[in-house]
């Protein structure tokens, strides 16, 4: 009978068919470690205007404002009301440890009108803070499209 020899045979090394196998899943898992972004979403979806400046800060901020197209306002993804806006800044701001590496990032929508980013920046303002970024996507050329 040797057919029950070469079946045992084989049988016993069915592990060897599992190479290939973990080979082609490690090396998905080294691709979409190198290859992909893990970033918190922000609460609403927002479009940032352009800009033809590419320089990004060195660090993250230590506080995030969202205005998204629908005038909705996020801190720290939180809804806030604007008049909440100024409280919460200068007490994030006096619990800081870092005062100097202290800042704040607005990232609004494109479409939004300067008459609507105005009282946020007031907000900021009135806070005491002075380190402020507007968040800004680079301006794609026609030549890039």
């Amino acid at each position: 009978m040797k057919i029950g020899q070469n079946y045992a045979a084989r049988k016993a090394n069915d592990d060897d068919n599992m190479v290939p196998l973990i080979n082609v899943v490690f090396l998905m898992l080294v691709f979409f470690m190198v290859a992909g972004q893990i970033r918190k979403a922000d609460p609403v979806p927002v479009i940032p205007p352009q800009s033809i400046n590419d320089t990004r800060a060195a660090t993250d901020p230590s506080i995030e404002i969202v205005l998204g197209a629908d005038n909705s306002l996020y801190v720290d993804d939180v809804l806030f009301v604007i008049d909440d806006v100024q409280g919460y800044l200068a007490d994030q701001f006096a619990a800081a440890i870092d005062k100097d590496g202290f800042w704040v990032q607005i990232k609004a929508d494109g479409d939004l009108s300067l008459d609507v980013l105005r009282p946020v920046f007031n907000q900021v303002r009135l806070a005491g803070l002075t380190k402020v970024s507007l968040a800004t996507q680079l301006e794609r050329g026609q030549d890039d499209l």
